[in-house]
């Protein structure tokens, strides 16, 4: 009985930690511009490939580490589509991708291979979008406006965009330490004795895959 008390406490404690991640992470997406893929990018599901301006909170989409898992929260912003904020174009087959994808400039793509390897010692690394733009392959597209949606997973999560695989959002990629110090205050004034260990298996713990530094993004596609 105690041992059971115990796991169902624990059980608890969990799901309070996956639902205290995803409001931080709402609100970290309110007052920063991160990773996410722009209206029309086709996201693999349970049924296929859907528009990501057409997913609904709770709708299972297929994921490379844990199979279909629910998307808990999905997010837009319209943002003005030039100069930082520019998404970038990863051309056909580049990555996997079976047509053109725009993504954010932070945005995370999975690539792989011997260079990945040979530069990070890992087979399987993630690289900010910005940091692959080579001008033909992978270059910035400028627009009036463009619309970004987010997807949010009870943790982090590498999904398939277009075919080419990539993570969910992650809050604290990029530049959230500096844009969200009010959100990250809060999170330690919650949990003053928690370290990162706390949030490990939530949305709020390690990146699905080790993050290639801007120099060695820059070599994994030449």
């Amino acid at each position: 009985m105690v041992g059971e008390r115990v796991m169902v406490m624990s059980e608890q404690a969990m799901d309070a930690r996956v639902d205290a991640a995803l409001a931080l992470a709402v609100q970290v997406f309110t007052t920063t511009d991160l990773a996410c893929f722009a209206r029309g990018t086709r996201i693999e599901t349970a049924t296929g490939l859907v528009a990501v301006e057409d997913l609904r909170d709770g709708m299972l989409i297929e994921t490379m580490d844990h199979g279909l898992q629910p998307v808990r929260r999905v997010l837009s912003k319209l943002v003005d589509g030039r100069g930082a904020l520019a998404p970038v174009e990863i051309g056909a087959a580049v990555l996997g991708n079976m047509r053109p994808l725009r993504v954010s400039p932070h945005h995370r793509m999975v690539v792989s291979g011997w260079r990945a390897e040979l530069l990070t010692g890992e087979a399987e690394v993630l690289a900010a979008a910005a940091d692959l733009v080579d001008g033909a392959r992978v270059r910035v597209v400028e627009m009036e406006q463009v619309e970004y949606f987010h997807l949010l997973f009870d943790r982090h999560e590498i999904i398939f965009a277009e075919g080419a695989a990539t993570e969910s959002y992650h809050p604290f990629a990029g530049d959230a330490v500096e844009l969200a110090p009010g959100t990250l205050a809060e999170l330690q004034a919650l949990f003053p004795d928690m370290g990162r260990a706390f949030w490990e298996g939530t949305l709020l713990g390690g990146t699905a895959r080790p993050c290639a530094s801007r120099d060695e993004a820059a070599l994994l596609l030449a």
